[in-house]
């Protein structure tokens, strides 16, 4: 026979409260992750690129994206197989808000160009 009731032992006594607590609802909602994409002019772009250009010009304080930048925004771009049609937009959108030096743009450029989309 199965008593229900006040906790009978210490134990018991000393997790029910406990036990009273996980059944409360959650207060916060459920926990989403940050989406890969980000909307840009109504399409999907690369989030990680994006945040790595905006990183980029940070970064001296002269608003313009470096060789060494360039580099690091290529290394979010092409981290597949392939490149992308989000991702080849993203370059474009980054070539077109963003400023480089001239030799970063040229590198920019070139290894977009060496880059094999996704089949």
């Amino acid at each position: 026979m199965i008593r229900r009731g006040p906790a009978r032992t210490p134990f018991l006594a000393a997790v029910q409260p406990a036990c009273a607590a996980l059944r409360q609802p959650a207060v916060h909602g459920p926990v989403r992750a940050a989406s890969y994409y980000e909307v840009v002019d109504g399409h999907k772009r690369d989030r990680k690129a994006l945040d790595a250009a905006r990183e980029a010009v940070k970064g001296k304080g002269d608003g313009v994206i470096s060789k060494a930048d360039t580099k690091a925004i290529l290394a979010t771009l092409v981290d597949g197989q392939g490149v992308t049609a989000a991702e080849f937009g993203t370059a474009f959108v980054i070539l077109r808000d963003f400023k480089f030096t001239a030799p970063a743009k040229k590198l920019f450029i070139q290894e977009l160009a060496l880059a094999q989309p996704q089949a």
